[in-house]
């Protein structure tokens, strides 16, 4: 009976196949979290940390301003809001994506009669219509105010509410 070399046989190969597949998916991997970074996570913890603040003291403004808003009409190219007790000249609409930043979008709502601003932007109409979870953050111009939202569109209605977080004795966060 004549025997084959280690390397003629089958069972060798399949045996080296296994550690050699986990090294190039070890490398695959590596590529892939190189190349498309997860911009949920940030560096500068410390700055953003200050800015808790800061934003805590817009929410507590929104509520001292009793400023309300509501999603009045959206359709053929057109967004108004209702935003009550606000006297800006102009308010920043910003839809924040959960998970992908560079789906974040920034516009300007213009003032129109009473308490109605409005924007004509095609591009965030289709976002509002369309399947996603996105926070919607107005802002006043002067940015000593703001109220957000976690929505989950497309959107027929929505009312927004000073949302006020502090914290209790236990150091634990609580809405308000």
């Amino acid at each position: 009976m004549i025997v084959k070399p280690w390397y003629a046989q089958l069972w060798p190969w399949i045996l080296i196949s296994i550690p050699f597949s986990a090294v190039v998916f070890g490398f695959v991997m590596f590529y892939l979290a190189d190349v498309h970074r997860d911009d949920l996570v940030t560096d500068s913890y410390y700055k953003e940390g200050m800015t808790i603040n800061r934003t805590l003291m817009m929410d507590h403004q929104a509520e001292n301003l009793k400023i309300r808003a509501t999603l009045k009409d959206i359709g053929q190219g057109k967004i108004v809001f209702t935003i009550e007790n606000a006297t800006d000249s102009a308010i920043q609409l910003s839809l924040f994506h959960v998970s992908s930043s560079e789906e974040d979008k920034v516009v300007a709502l213009v003032p129109e009669e009473g308490y109605d601003y409005s924007i004509e932007d095609l591009e965030i109409e289709s976002l509002l219509s369309t399947q996603g979870v996105w926070y919607v953050e107005l802002k006043g111009t002067d940015s000593h105010w703001r109220l957000r939202k976690r929505v989950v569109t497309p959107l027929s209605e929505l009312e927004m509410v000073p949302t006020v977080v502090g914290l209790d004795l236990h150091g634990v966060s609580k809405e308000s």
